[in-house]
């Protein structure tokens, strides 16, 4: 504001006698004030609906171990702050319960297959009584019938010799009953095999369908064991990628509830960055939008990171970033994934600044 009074003041004594520069002088300070005004406002559209900087606090995804039954806690391998390997052993744990249910569909897939195994001999059996109650009928049947036959047989030659005989009502009508008798031995050996093979295809498929049955229920039962052996091995904790302790909430014998927090883990660098903006300030920031992330006093390398999610409601700042203790401060909050390679500290404040500030820092970077 000085400097613009003192071009005003040299540009008044060169031109002091034109009256349009002399209503400017009288008016300078006015004229002044218009100008800022007019130059926010040109900010103000130019920059409408950005955020150009906020700030955030530099976190990291915990990881909690906790089991879904009571729990007996047989050794605890860490403590707090220890940074661990992958492969490292975290915590060896005891449930009686899933011990004993492995034990029990062990004994019923025992028994499930002994059974199976004796429904098919049965139904073997079964079917060996039944071709031998067939073979026995066939084979008495078929003597009559060969008898019947053969007596049948001496009779038509006797009739033949006999020709005074040959139309005798008699003789005719004893052939006839002894041929009708054979033809219905004959029906009821073809009905008695039929009726045997019937029953042996009954037997043999009441017997597919037990074992099938069986089997199914067997796989099921094994699926369960395999999960139970799976939940056995994880009663071992071991590290998968490189944690840091956070809580131990257990000693070595104490027995735990189900669901109950273990211990926690953490990754040893910030993986994310909780920003918050003022809900006094209109942005339109969205989804995969990327910001750039520097530490609160702007020194060191700047972190890109990627928005990866927005809260859908007005939530209250940490206290620590109130301007005033007695008066919270409320806005939205910003989630943004940045690089396990990074240099912040777990819990440190840090400034988030929008794509166009990104843009001029590339530009930079690219000059150097």
């Amino acid at each position: 504001m000085h400097k613009l009074e003192d071009l005003l003041d040299n540009f008044w004594n060169t031109h002091k006698n034109n009256a349009g520069v002399a209503y400017v002088y009288t008016h300078k300070l006015s004229l002044a004030w218009a100008f800022c005004v007019v130059f926010a406002i040109v900010l103000g559209l130019v920059y409408q609906g950005k955020v150009a900087m906020f700030r955030g606090i530099a976190d990291a995804n915990e990881t909690i171990i906790s089991v879904p039954s009571a729990t007996e806690i047989v050794k605890v391998h860490v403590v707090p702050g220890q940074e661990l390997q992958v492969g490292d052993t975290i915590v060896e744990i005891n449930r009686p319960d899933l011990t004993l249910r492995i034990s029990e569909v062990a004994r019923e897939i025992d028994a499930l297959e002994g059974r199976s195994n004796l429904s098919s001999a049965e139904i073997d059996q079964k079917v060996a009584e039944v071709k031998a109650n067939l073979e026995t009928r066939r084979l008495t049947l078929s003597a009559e019938i060969r008898n019947l036959e053969t007596e049948y047989q001496k009779n038509k030659e006797i009739s033949a010799k006999l020709k005074s005989l040959s139309n005798s009502k008699s003789s005719g009508d004893g052939n006839d009953a002894m041929a009708l008798q054979i033809k219905s031995l004959k029906n009821e050996l073809a009905l008695a095999t039929k009726s045997a093979n019937q029953q042996i295809a009954l037997l043999r498929g009441s017997g597919r369908l037990q074992k099938t049955s069986g089997q199914s229920e067997v796989e099921n039962l094994k699926k369960e064991l395999a999960e139970l052996q799976k939940q056995q091995e994880d009663l071992v904790q071991i590290a998968k990628e490189n944690w840091v302790v956070g809580d131990v909430n257990v000693r070595d014998g104490e027995k735990v509830s189900s669901f109950a927090p273990i211990l926690t883990l953490t990754h040893k660098r910030p993986t994310i960055i909780r920003g918050y903006i003022n809900e006094q300030i209109y942005q339109n920031m969205d989804v995969g939008e990327t910001v750039k992330v520097t530490t609160l006093a702007g020194t060191g390398k700047a972190v890109v990171g990627e928005v990866v999610g927005l809260s859908s409601r007005i939530v209250p700042f940490p206290t620590r970033m109130w301007k005033m203790p007695e008066l919270p401060v409320y806005g939205r909050e910003v989630t943004i994934k940045i690089p396990e390679e990074n240099p912040f500290l777990l819990g440190e404040m840090v400034t988030i600044a929008e794509m166009g500030v990104i843009q001029q820092h590339l530009k930079k970077d690219g000059k150097k």
